[in-house]
């Protein structure tokens, strides 16, 4: 069975061999041969019949003041937490660290994102606790840069560490992937796994101990994005909803999914599983900050999550104990899956301009430059 997903396997060494078989064990066989055969063997385009645009406020139609009154007064009351999705590494700005701890002018994405939590410190208390999702790959490097920093002077007791799940990375033959150091390659599984992640570590436990209500989530890469926004934040508690998502009106072709009604249920349609041209018929593009209500995060938490394929250049061994870096596939989930477990669902759309900057590559569009230009613009650096 071993040699069927791991063909170098007799030419290994004897210490390699027991790591890899120690890994082997710990794997479900069962879900890996069945995701490569739904994810990827029987890959299936998106059906859009059944897919449709979600009804959304706009943000000049709300009362700003009486929604901020609302969020202020939940967050200094300790009910409003912090989510960040912060699992990811700099890869692709060519920077050796978890991308958090990218920097503009000597300010990092963390500490662009603790200033904001900070602003609701009441004397010497903080009332807003931060829960951090990292991944074993740069878990260490992240509590290490926090420490440094001197948690960015938000108070220790108030910041919550967690990692997020994993799924092996495969070949398109479906054979489990090698490492340069002769181990099985396991990669993060994406952001699907965050609900999970968060009630297996016990922290999502810790929320409701500590009374909080609803939950902000965002991704660490948005520079310019409004942690705690209390006009989001203050719609969804006038709501009574389970979720309340932020999107913008997305350009022709742009690389950001769209917020859709999935066979009459709330989700997200990535644009890469559309077909071509098809992603223009929606108006809200999905920037990735919504607020939870703590009872959603435990119906999220036991929501059987769905697999997507994502096919990366990746160094692998090849059957001759080579590096090689080619395609290969690997698999995560999303988040938004779980939103057609949401009865209370409710789009806001804002304008682009000071709500979304995303840092995803070293030059170009969505670059180093167009970040740092926003954050000037914006007055933020």
């Amino acid at each position: 069975m071993l040699e069927q997903f791991v063909p170098q396997f007799e030419k290994l060494g004897q210490a390699s061999q027991k790591k890899v078989k120690e890994t082997f064990q710990s794997l479900d066989l069962n879900e890996i041969k069945d995701t490569y055969q739904d994810v990827y063997v029987n890959s299936r385009e998106v059906d859009v019949t059944n897919v449709g645009d979600v009804p959304f406020t706009s943000v000049q139609d709300v009362d700003k003041n009486y929604l901020t009154l609302l969020a202020e007064k939940a967050i200094g009351s300790g009910e409003v937490g912090v989510l960040l999705m912060a699992g990811g590494q700099g890869t692709r700005l060519n920077h050796p660290g978890p991308k958090g701890t990218f920097s503009f002018d000597g300010v990092s994405l963390f500490e662009l994102q603790a200033r904001q939590i900070l602003k609701y410190a009441l004397d010497d208390t903080l009332p807003v606790h931060w829960y951090i999702m990292t991944s074993d790959i740069n878990h260490e490097e992240t509590l290490a840069f926090f420490k440094e920093n001197e948690y960015f002077n938000v108070p220790k007791e108030n910041i919550h560490f967690f990692k997020q799940e994993h799924f092996p990375a495969l070949s398109k033959e479906g054979h489990l992937l090698l490492t340069e150091d002769k181990e099985i390659m396991i990669t993060p599984n994406g952001n699907g796994g965050i609900f999970s992640a968060l009630k297996s570590s016990g922290l999502l436990e810790d929320m409701k101990e500590r009374g909080i209500k609803h939950v902000f989530m965002n991704n660490v890469d948005n520079v310019v994005v409004k942690v705690l926004d209390p006009v989001l934040v203050g719609l969804h508690i006038e709501k009574d909803n389970e979720v309340t998502s932020k999107s913008i009106a997305p350009k022709s072709g742009e690389s950001v999914g769209r917020l859709a009604n999935i066979d009459g249920k709330k989700g997200v349609v990535e644009y890469t599983e559309l077909p071509e041209g098809a992603a223009d018929k929606f108006q809200n593009g999905n920037i990735g900050i919504h607020v939870f209500s703590t009872d959603f995060l435990e119906k999220a938490a036991a929501t059987k999550m769905p697999y997507h394929l994502a096919k990366k250049q990746l160094e692998y061994l090849d059957e001759d104990l080579n590096l090689v870096r080619e395609e290969a596939l690997k698999f995560e989930k999303f988040y938004f899956d779980a939103f057609k477990s949401a009865d209370k669902h409710h789009t806001l759309q804002v304008e682009r301009k000071g709500e979304f900057s995303p840092l995803k590559n070293r030059e170009g569009k969505d670059s180093v430059e167009t970040a740092f230009n926003d954050l000037k613009k914006e007055g933020i650096l």
